[in-house]
């Protein structure tokens, strides 16, 4: 039985369709859910630079927030990483915390536009010892 539902998010659409399965999943058990947002950094001559997206850390907050309204045990966690070094972040996070469960939202890019996009939800399906969710988008 899954115990720690790992959920990484990011400021989309699509973070909250994986919370909304999350929540469902989590309500009837005593799982406990972890709300993840990794903040992507680039480093070069200019300093460093916040890449990833234009959210700030209480999305995550915000999600964990709905989950806790709706009876679910949820909190949150901020972490930054390198450009490029997301997916393993996740993973990484994951390995701390126990989960038994990785959730992600998707966007459903095709797999073209995510060979020069890049996916978190792709890297994470090719390197994880552990089950990942990959909610789609509608």
């Amino acid at each position: 039985m899954v115990t720690t539902i790992l959920l990484a998010v990011d400021d989309s659409k699509h973070s909250q369709r994986a919370a909304d399965v999350v929540r469902s999943l989590a309500e009837a058990t005593e799982t406990v859910v972890v709300v993840l947002h990794v903040h992507e950094i680039a480093i070069g001559r200019w300093g460093r630079l916040r890449i990833d997206d234009s959210s700030e850390d209480d999305f995550a907050a915000s999600i964990a927030a709905g989950l806790r309204d709706a009876g679910v045990q949820a909190s949150h966690e901020i972490r930054e990483v390198n450009y490029r070094e997301v997916a393993h972040s996740i993973l990484q996070a994951a390995d701390d915390l126990g989960a038994g469960l990785i959730v992600v939202g998707s966007r459903g890019r095709s797999d073209i536009a995510s060979l020069t996009l890049g996916s978190v939800s792709h890297r994470l399906l090719h390197t994880s010892h552990r089950p990942i969710l990959v909610v789609p988008s509608i």
